[in-house]
């Protein structure tokens, strides 16, 4: 099966080393097809989405490097872009101004829908149940359905070509403020998913909780992912690498984890590669 990652993240934002390091290591792996997936800038002060400034920068280097290599890999130019209601800008902006190959939708910063508050549930766990807290009252069902909710409004209204970690929210939760099986926590998930059918998005099995140690399960779990299966929605596999040694791990383990749950292929905005 052809190897391939279109979730990565460079010295542009996040990630670490450039973006022709992350291109080196996929060619010295056999890579079939590489993209970039930078986060995209946001109208809030942070440390890991790429400045406004710098995207012509970025959107240059990975015109430059996939003319360079052009004969060794495909290379592919997107962008991970937050959603965010009533602060991020609409997708379209940025598909409208860059010539994006494809784009990530994913979810981050969860904003209460009557406050305003932004609760982030990707930094530390801290910072995770402390805004459970401030934002939403202690009360995590309130902080889940918001999360949910505004995946939902995301992928009806932005349709992105891939649905980052779908179920991202569970990371730092590790079933101790509520349990990823309980029927309500399984109906936002089932509505999401309809609407990923709808918007004919990919979703994306994410390996990164797994192999940096943050969690034992991936983005989805199995139980979304019998779902996904069930719906004929396509899935594909991304290590969400920050490091070019990072572009392959837990990726066999993935893609084993799909073989068992009875997936026969993957599906990329670009290919199709059997199981």
């Amino acid at each position: 099966m052809a190897k391939y990652n279109y979730h990565t993240h460079s010295h542009y934002d996040d990630g670490k080393l450039a973006m022709e390091d992350f291109v080196l290591a996929a060619i010295e792996e056999g890579f079939d097809a590489l993209g970039f997936s930078g986060h995209s800038p946001l109208p809030l002060d942070n440390e890991w989405s790429i400045k406004a400034a710098r995207l012509p920068e970025y959107v240059a280097e990975g015109k430059r490097l996939r003319e360079q290599y052009r004969q060794q890999i495909r290379l592919y130019l997107g962008l991970e872009i937050d959603y965010i209601p009533g602060l991020s800008d609409d997708y379209s902006i940025f598909t409208r101004d860059i010539p994006l190959d494809y784009c990530i939708g994913s979810v981050h910063l969860v904003r209460h829908p009557q406050s305003g508050g932004i609760w982030f549930i990707d930094g530390p766990a801290e910072g995770y149940f402390k805004g459970v807290d401030e934002v939403f009252g202690g009360d995590p069902k309130k902080a889940v359905t918001a999360y949910y909710e505004q995946s939902i409004e995301m992928v009806r209204t932005q349709k992105p070509d891939i649905v980052g970690h779908l179920d991202k929210v569970k990371m730092h939760n590790k079933e101790q403020l509520f349990g990823t099986t309980e029927p309500w926590y399984t109906e936002l998930t089932d509505r999401l998913l309809e609407a990923v059918k709808g918007a004919g998005s990919i979703v994306e099995l994410n390996t990164r909780g797994v192999y940096t140690g943050k969690t034992e399960a991936y983005f989805p779990s199995d139980d979304i992912l019998k779902k996904c299966l069930q719906l004929d929605i396509p899935v594909m596999v991304n290590s969400d690498a920050h490091h070019p040694s990072q572009l392959l791990s837990h990726v066999p383990g993935a893609l084993a984890r799909l073989r068992g749950l009875g997936f026969k292929e993957v599906r990329t905005p670009f290919d199709t590669y059997d199981l």
